[in-house]
């Protein structure tokens, strides 16, 4: 590269400011700067006749509300509800409405249209209703044969009544409308004869109808329940969860609750297949190594093996929580100071570190750390990474951490924290 070409470069610039502004003779971009370009607005131009058709046409679509609107609605609100929905009204443009309020064509869509003006017996929730909103009599009865022919013939009318509010298409039918009408009276009929008020009756009409109205069941339809000995057992079985033996054993041996138990997390680490040959040939199983901690000072490691995955899996998670051990914590964040541990040819070396470093670890001892609520830490392998020596490995290193206190009694000193001098006992 020659070196008249920098040195020409640096005199241009020299003198650049005592000569007139001129185009530069290197671009960097090909594209022109922001200020040369032509702005686009981001919405098409409208004109004042334009406008003026779009204001009556969402005028039109989205009217106000007039007097006997307004009459009306003071019926079912307070003056203070009414202002509300004033104001509301009044922040929404119906040109607006006009403009965005189109409808969707994508895939997303949902399969019906909803004004949200009546109430969806699935979606929303009706007003609960009790047996003190019945007048009259609550008593029912069985109903005979003939009573719940009537009764079906009764319901299954209604139902055909909703499906064709104009009546049933009479005359010469295609096949497809004929084919409509007898699924519909099929499921009219079907629907009919699963009603309660097909196989009970009452001679008081509100309370026979309140066995099919959803305000008063959370199921609907829901026949009535059959209070025998027989299915009152069987809801408390169905109720009541499977307990396990292992996990009752579990708790008597170390005297905890369930509710302590549900505070432990768990979570599998190394999990694969073993053989084991035998005169009856190769055995295949499954091998599973978990830990378990509760996030503040417990850690376990626990081993399982089993034809059956599950049951082995089973078998890890429960010795992870009995070998659950305390880990002494500096600040409730790291170690008391740097530690070694060695396993089989599996070396680990853990480092303490200060307030807000981090666990810089590798996933195995991340997940051990974690566990045990510790928050900073860096750790090395320096010699094999077999995953079930890594992790036995950092659990012993974490759990057998010889404290400051018994290393001055072990030498016959007093230990004294002197932070607690100097920064008024504000340590943590």
């Amino acid at each position: 590269m020659s070196v008249c070409r920098p040195a020409r470069c640096l005199f241009a610039r020299v003198t650049a400011s005592a000569l007139p502004k001129a185009t530069p003779q290197r671009t960097f971009s090909s594209s022109a700067v922001r200020e040369a370009r032509r702005r686009r607005p981001h919405y098409p131009s409208i004109k004042a006749d334009e406008l003026q058709q779009l204001n009556e046409t969402a005028a039109a679509e989205f009217p106000q509300y007039d007097t006997n609107e307004i009459s009306l609605l003071e019926k079912q609100y307070t003056p203070a509800q009414i202002a509300a929905i004033k104001a509301a009204e009044a922040t929404i443009d119906p040109k607006d409405l006009h403009l965005q309020g189109s409808q969707r064509d994508d895939l997303w869509r949902m399969p019906y249209e909803d004004d949200l003006a009546e109430v969806d017996p699935v979606t929303d929730w009706r007003e609960r209703l009790s047996a003190k909103d019945i007048p009259g009599k609550l008593t029912v009865r069985e109903a005979n044969e003939y009573e719940r022919d009537a009764n079906i013939a009764r319901v299954a009318t209604e139902t055909l009544a909703k499906l064709y509010p104009d009546g049933i298409p009479e005359g010469q039918l295609d096949p497809t409308q004929q084919q409509k009408l007898q699924d519909a009276m099929e499921a009219a009929l079907t629907q009919a004869a699963l009603d309660p008020r097909a196989t009970w009756t009452s001679s008081n009409q509100a309370a026979l109808d309140s066995l099919a109205d959803p305000r008063h069941s959370a199921v609907n339809p829901d026949l009535p329940r059959l209070e025998n000995r027989m299915a009152r057992q069987t809801r408390i079985l169905s109720n009541v969860e499977e307990e396990d033996p292992r996990e009752k054993r579990l708790l008597q041996s170390m005297g905890w609750t369930k509710q302590q138990l549900k505070k432990v997390r768990t979570k599998t680490l190394v999990a694969h297949g073993v053989t084991n040959q035998t005169r009856m040939g190769k055995i295949r199983s499954m091998y599973y190594l978990t830990i378990a901690g509760n996030q503040d000072g417990l850690l376990g490691v626990g081993e399982g093996k089993s034809t059956e995955p599950e049951e082995g899996r089973k078998q890890s998670i429960m010795a992870a929580i009995r070998n659950l051990k305390p880990v002494p914590r500096y600040e409730n964040r790291t170690t008391f100071g740097d530690l070694e541990r060695k396993v089989g040819a599996t070396k680990v070396q853990l480092f303490a570190r200060p307030p807000g470093f981090g666990l810089r670890v590798q996933h195995l001892i991340f997940e051990l750390a974690r566990a045990a609520g510790l928050q900073d830490l860096s750790a090395k392998t320096p010699r094999s990474r077999n995953k079930m020596n890594v992790i036995k490995a950092t659990w012993e290193a974490l759990t057998e951490q010889r404290l400051p206190d018994e290393i001055a009694r072990a030498r016959g000193k007093k230990l004294v924290d002197v932070r607690k001098v100097y920064y008024g006992g504000s340590v943590h």
